[in-house]
């Protein structure tokens, strides 16, 4: 079972991978790229906190790094370092790699040793979950909310073609992919238990002053 799994996942990333041109180099190499995610993270924390408690900006701002810090160190610590699944930069000689340095592309890079699970996703997807539920759930009325899924949807698909454009790239496989989101979402729902504590605290605080 474990053996056919790997070679459908083996497979599919052959097939994304393999599957090019000039155009999509372009694109996902950019999505793929630090500059770029901390460029819409940036943009999106900002929209949140307009939206929401600006009064609390900083609480988003704390936020965003556990996120980061959370996401990134236990895809390491409890899955790549555990697991030692290799990239398929390293296990496959037909990968094609690439990725954005100093605002060139670089090809052939083959990245760290292991990739399971997706650092890339785990970040991105800690943040989606994370800044999703605060939208749809501090919504206070039908147009609100309307707009709360719009912006969950755009930020939902940039998260997928982030994950995407990581096995177009060459440097993990679907299931690395699939597995990093899961971690991140589960790690964006409990920092939004966290977030609605902090909240609640510091509007009960304000309150009695």
């Amino acid at each position: 079972m474990s053996d056919n799994i790997l070679s459908l996942d083996t497979n599919l990333f052959c097939l994304i991978n393999h599957c090019r041109n000039s155009f999509f180099d372009f694109i996902f190499s950019v999505l793929s790229w630090h500059l770029c995610i901390g460029v819409i993270v940036a943009i999106i924390t900002l929209y949140v906190i307009y939206k929401k408690e600006f009064k609390f900006w900083y609480v988003y701002i704390i936020l965003i790094g556990l996120c980061f810090l959370l996401s990134d160190r236990s895809s390491v610590i409890f899955f790549k370092d555990v697991f030692h699944r290799l990239r398929p930069s390293h296990a496959l000689n037909n990968a094609i790699t690439l990725k954005i340095s100093h605002f060139h592309y670089v090809y052939d890079n083959k990245g760290g040793l292991y990739g399971f699970v997706s650092s890339h996703c785990a970040n991105v997807f800690s943040i989606i979950s994370l800044m999703s539920l605060i939208m749809v759930k501090q919504a206070k009325n039908k147009i609100e909310k309307r707009k709360s899924i719009i912006f969950v949807s755009i930020i939902g698909f940039w998260g997928i073609m982030v994950g995407y454009s990581r096995i177009y790239c060459g440097y993990h496989y679907p299931g690395d992919v699939v597995c990093g989101s899961i971690l991140g979402i589960l790690i964006g729902f409990l920092l939004y238990f966290l977030y609605t504590k902090i909240i609640r605290y510091l509007n009960s605080n304000k309150t009695k002053k």
